[in-house]
């Protein structure tokens, strides 16, 4: 694809690995297209210390910026556009890595460094290596002159069901406040 957006300037990720990075073109209407530039890191830390896990579905986040072409300011008409194919979007991501029952529990505004986010809190569950955990997602959407920044991530809350090393290690692993003051801090200072 000629001319790719960047993707997404994100503030430093230490103890994250990126894993994929990906180009797309999510939709056309007409002669209005829309290019996205993903990239998807994985806390790398995490899975050190529990190598049992190494392969399965773990604490993640992603970065999309989606530029409209030609280029199109944000209208509060394209914003709940793009709000509503981002969360149907990254609910699929989210079954594609591994999460079950993802259920919307609230949506919100937030400040952000060029304006403000669309922010979609979810409530999930996934299973590492036979444990059972409770899990938050959250996807936010900024707009941005002629584009949109996306961040998602998810990460798990506490163990609901599983006993053993891996529980007991998963237990100790899992801080879901840094969790989510980690992801926010990126929300807030993605450009």
């Amino acid at each position: 694809m000629a001319d790719v957006p960047p993707p997404p300037t994100l503030p430093s990720l230490e103890g994250w690995v990126r894993v994929d990075e990906s180009t797309d073109r999510p939709f056309e209407l007409g002669f209005i297209h829309v290019l996205a530039r993903t990239v998807i890191y994985e806390d790398a830390t995490i899975r050190e210390r529990i190598p049992a896990i190494a392969d399965e579905p773990w604490r993640f986040l992603f970065a999309t910026r989606l530029e409209v072409r030609p280029r199109t300011p944000p209208s509060k008409a394209l914003t709940r556009l793009v709000v509503s194919g981002a969360a149907s979007g990254f609910e699929d991501r989210l079954a594609e890595r591994g999460f079950s029952d993802v259920h919307r529990s609230w949506t919100r505004t937030l400040a952000v460094r060029d304006g403000e986010a669309d922010v979609i809190r979810y409530d999930t569950t996934v299973t590492l290596a036979g444990v059972r955990l409770a899990a938050d997602a959250y996807l936010a959407v900024t707009p941005t002159d002629g584009e949109y920044l996306l961040l998602g991530g998810a990460y798990p809350r506490e163990v609901v069901d599983g006993d053993g090393e891996i529980a007991d290690a998963l237990h100790d692993a899992i801080d879901p406040e840094r969790f989510r003051e980690e992801l926010f801090r990126v929300i807030r200072r993605m450009e």
